[in-house]
C-alpha cells in the first residue's frame, strides 16, 4: 500500500494534503506511513502535508563503469522524455536514455520506485536530490532593497531570487513571485518551463524545514517524552519508529519550538498559544514569545522545573468544559487544584474572545451556576427551569477581566444576587443563600479546527466587541464618554511621548479617552472586511493626529469624523479626511484660543497611493471598478499626510487638550520646511472647522511647515498597531 501512496503523491506534484490521504485512503494510512521513508510529514507555514523523498540520485560520472548505486540517466531526458544533444549533435549525448537499462531497473527495484512513470519519478528525483535544480537565495529574501533584497551579488548569483513565502501561501510583498524573470531564467536554462516549479520548490523547503526539526528533535538538551522514551529505547538497541501522524492531522501536532532552548539550556515558558501559527501566518517562527500548536489549548504538565504537554489533550478539555467535571478521566487532572497526581497542571491558550473578537479561535469564556439539584445552568438562559438573570456570560467576563476580586450585583426577575469573584460564589441579598459558580471555556473540538465550522470574525455573539483596557463602567450603550486618562499611567504616557515628538513647548491639559461603543464596532467591521479583501492578512492601522476647533469636538466624538461637513478648497491630495504624522503638522489646524484641541486616532490606512487633488475615493489599483486603494498619501516612500474617504477607517481614541506656553515662539512664527512637501496650495482661505480638507489656514497662509527628522520613515514617528 506504501507504494501505491507513493504513486499518488508523486503523480500529485509531489506533496498531498495530510486531510486528502486520510479522507481517501482511510485513518489506516497514516499509521502505515509513521514508518515510512519516502512519504514524510511536513507542516510548512502550517499546513499539514506528505511530502515524498527518496535517497535515490541520478550518477553524474560520465564513463562510470556501473558499479554505483545511482541511476544512470540523462538529465535532459529525465525533465522531458526527450534530449536536444542526442538529436542535434553530431556525437550524441554522453549520458543514458534507457530508463528500463538494467542497471537503472536494479536501482528502481532497491528502492521500490519501479513502479513509478518518468514523470513521476522526474518528480521525486527533483526535489529530492538539490544538484539537479538551482536553489533560492536567502540573502535575497532577508534584505530590504527592492531589487536584489539582501544579495550582494546581484544578477550574478547563482541561486534563485524567488520570495520563499510566495511559495506555499499567498503572498503580496514586492519580491518576486515568478519563475521566468531574466534572473531566473538564466539559471533554468534547459530544464522545460512546463515543469511545477513552485510546487518542487515549496516541497523541497518542507522537507529541509522537516530535516532542522528533527535534527532539534535529536540534538535538544530537553526532549518531550516520547523522544526519552525513545532514547532509553536506543540504549537497549530497539528500534525507534519515526514520530506518527495523527488521526485528525492536528491533535498534538505541537511543532519543536515549544522545547526550544535558551543559552542556559532551559526551555521557554510560553503561556499564550499563538493565534497567528493557528492561521498560518505566524512571521516570527522560532523568535515567537507564543507557543505554536494546532489547537487553541493545551494541557501540561510540570516535571522537573519544565512544561510537557499532556496525552489526550482534547479529552481533557472536552471535560473541563464541562461545568460539571471536577477532573478527566484519562489522565486524571484535578481542575479544582490543578494537580496531575503529584505534579502541577496547567492549560494554556488562545487570547480571550473579548481581546480578539475578530478571530474565531480566540478563547471563548462561559459562566455558570449550580442550582439545588446539582444541575449547572448557563447564566441568562431561559433553559433549566429558572428565571433568566439580566447579566450573561459576556457581561461577567469582562467585569472579570476588568478586576478579578470585583462584586458584581444583579436581578433574576424580583429576586436580587451578588456575584464574588474572588469566592466564585452566588448569593441570594434576600434569603442569603448561597450557589457555586464556575467559569469555564467553551468546547473546540480538532474537527471544528479543521473544519471551520465555529463562528466566523463578526458573527454576532451578543456583546460588544470593545477593548479590554476601556472602562466598562462608564460605557454606555448609546452616545459616548470621555473618560480621563491618569496622567502616570501607561497610556498616558503613550499618548504624551507621540505629541511630544514633534510638540515641545506645550502644557498638556488633560488626556482622554473616547469610549464609544457604536463607533468602535463599525471601526472592527472595517477592520476585518479590509483584512478579508487583503487576503486574510494584517491591515495597517497607525495611530495618527488631527487638530480640530473646539466647537467640534462634541460632533467628533459621537459621530465621528466627516470630512464633507468642511470645505474643499485647495486640497492637494484628495477631498478626505486628512491625518499627520506629526503633532506639529495638526498643532496649525486648532483654533486659536488659550485651550487648544487635537484628536489621536486610529486609522487605518491599508494599501496606500499617492493622492491628486480631484479624488473623492482612493483611486483603482487596476484601472477597474473593483480593487481600490485604501487611502493617499503625500509621498508613498516616506508619507507625512495620509487621506482617508470613508469614516469607518477612523477611530477618534484620544482627545488631547493642551496650552502654549511661553517657549512657543518657533512654532507660531512660521517654520521652513523643503520645498514640494506641502501639501496644501498656498492661497488664502478661511480658517477650516478642522485639519484638511479646506485650504491653509491662518497659521500658514504665509508660511510653509517644517517636518523634523525628515531622514526618519513616517511609521517611526507614528505608532503601528500590529
Amino acid at each position: 500500500m506504501e507504494i501505491g501512496i507513493l504513486k499518488i503523491i508523486c503523480a500529485s506534484q509531489g506533496a498531498v494534503d495530510t486531510d486528502f490521504l486520510e479522507c481517501n485512503l482511510g485513518s489506516s494510512v497514516l499509521e502505515i506511513l509513521s514508518s515510512s521513508d519516502k512519504c514524510l510529514p511536513c507542516c510548512p507555514f502550517r499546513q499539514p502535508k506528505v511530502v515524498a523523498r527518496t535517497k535515490v540520485r541520478l550518477c553524474r560520472t560520465r564513463d562510470c563503469p556501473g558499479s554505483c548505486q545511482a541511476l544512470h540517466l540523462c538529465k535532459n531526458f529525465l525533465f522531458s522524455g526527450s534530449c536536444q544533444f542526442n538529436l542535434n549533435s553530431r556525437r550524441g549525448c554522453v549520458f543514458s536514455h534507457e530508463l528500463d537499462s538494467g542497471h537503472n531497473e536494479a536501482i528502481l527495484k532497491e528502492h521500490e520506485l519501479e513502479h513509478l512513470s518518468r514523470t513521476e519519478l522526474c518528480t521525486l528525483l527533483l526535489q529530492s536530490d538539490n544538484r539537479l535544480l538551482p536553489q533560492l537565495c536567502h540573502d535575497y529574501n532577508t534584505g530590504d532593497d527592492v531589487v536584489f533584497g539582501g544579495c550582494k551579488e546581484g544578477f550574478a548569483c547563482k541561486r534563485l531570487h524567488v520570495c520563499e513565502k510566495f511559495l506555499n501561501t499567498s503572498c503580496n510583498c514586492s519580491r518576486n513571485h515568478s519563475f521566468r524573470t531574466p534572473q531566473t531564467s538564466n539559471l533554468l536554462q534547459g530544464v522545460p518551463h512546463d515543469l511545477a516549479f513552485k510546487s518542487i520548490y515549496a516541497n523541497i523547503q518542507a522537507l529541509k524545514y522537516y530535516d532542522i526539526q528533527s535534527n532539534k528533535a535529536k540534538s535538544g538538551n530537553q526532549q518531550l517524552q516520547v523522544n526519552k522514551g525513545n532514547t532509553n529505547r536506543r540504549r537497549r538497541g530497539g528500534r525507534v519508529k519515526k514520530p506518527s501522524f495523527t488521526t485528525n492531522g492536528l491533535e498534538d501536532n505541537t511543532d519543536a519550538e515549544c522545547q526550544q532552548q535558551n543559552t542556559k539550556g532551559l526551555p521557554i515558558d510560553k503561556s499564550e498559544i499563538c493565534m497567528a501559527f493557528i492561521k498560518g501566518d505566524c512571521k516570527n517562527l522560532e523568535r515567537c514569545v507564543r507557543a505554536h500548536d494546532r489547537m487553541p489549548y493545551r494541557w501540561e504538565v510540570k516535571k522537573s522545573g519544565q512544561w510537557f504537554p499532556l496525552p489526550n489533550n482534547e479529552e481533557i478539555e472536552r471535560d473541563f468544559c464541562d461545568p460539571k467535571m471536577t477532573y478527566s478521566s484519562s489522565p486524571q487532572v484535578r481542575f479544582d487544584t490543578m494537580t496531575c497526581g503529584f505534579h502541577e497542571a496547567r492549560r494554556i491558550s488562545t487570547c480571550n474572545s473579548l481581546l480578539e473578537p475578530d478571530f474565531s479561535l480566540a478563547t471563548e469564556w462561559l459562566w455558570y451556576w449550580e442550582d439545588e439539584r446539582g444541575k449547572w445552568n448557563l447564566y441568562a438562559s431561559p433553559d433549566g427551569g429558572h428565571n433568566p438573570a439580566d447579566v450573561d456570560s459576556s457581561v461577567l467576563e469582562r467585569r472579570f477581566l476588568s478586576d478579578a476580586n470585583d462584586v458584581v450585583n444583579f436581578n433574576a426577575h424580583s429576586q436580587k444576587y451578588c456575584l464574588r469573584f474572588k469566592d466564585m460564589l452566588q448569593t441570594n441579598i434576600t434569603y442569603g443563600t448561597k450557589k457555586a459558580v464556575r467559569r469555564r471555556p467553551r468546547f473546540v473540538s480538532a474537527a471544528d479546527v479543521r473544519d471551520g465550522t465555529l463562528r466566523k470574525p463578526g458573527e454576532e455573539r451578543g456583546f460588544a466587541a470593545i477593548p479590554n483596557h476601556w472602562d466598562k463602567i462608564q460605557l454606555p450603550q448609546t452616545g459616548y464618554k470621555r473618560v480621563p486618562l491618569v496622567s502616570s499611567s501607561d497610556e498616558y504616557k503613550e499618548v504624551e511621548a507621540l505629541f511630544r515628538k514633534t510638540m515641545r513647548g506645550f502644557d498638556i491639559s488633560k488626556i482622554e479617552r473616547i469610549q464609544n461603543k457604536a463607533l468602535w464596532e463599525v471601526f472592527q467591521l472595517q477592520k476585518a472586511q479590509m483584512k478579508n479583501k487583503n487576503g486574510g492578512l494584517p491591515v495597517l492601522e497607525l495611530k495618527l493626529f488631527h487638530g480640530t476647533d473646539n466647537q467640534h469636538v462634541d460632533t467628533i466624538c459621537h459621530s465621528n469624523l466627516d470630512w464633507r461637513l468642511c470645505g474643499s478648497h485647495g486640497t492637494a491630495y484628495g477631498k478626505g479626511s486628512y491625518f499627520a504624522v506629526d503633532a506639529q503638522y495638526s498643532h496649525h489646524y486648532t483654533s486659536d484660543s488659550d485651550v487648544r484641541s487635537m484628536f489621536v486616532v486610529r486609522l487605518l490606512v491599508g494599501k496606500y497611493t499617492t493622492g491628486s487633488p480631484e479624488y473623492r475615493r482612493p483611486p483603482s489599483k487596476d484601472g477597474g471598478d473593483i480593487n481600490f486603494y485604501d487611502s493617499c498619501v503625500d509621498n508613498v516612500h516616506q508619507p507625512s499626510i495620509y487621506v482617508v474617504f470613508d469614516k469607518p477607517q477612523i477611530y477618534p481614541e484620544y482627545l488631547l487638550q493642551y496650552r502654549d506656553n511661553n517657549f512657543t515662539s518657533v512654532l507660531t512664527s512660521g517654520i521652513s520646511r523643503s520645498s514640494g512637501m506641502n501639501p496644501y496650495l498656498a492661497s488664502q482661505a478661511s480658517t477650516p472647522s478642522h485639519q484638511p480638507s479646506v485650504s491653509f489656514s491662518k497659521a500658514t497662509a504665509s508660511s510653509t511647515f517644517s517636518q523634523p527628522n525628515q531622514t526618519k520613515a513616517s511609521e517611526e514617528k507614528s505608532c503601528i498597531l500590529s
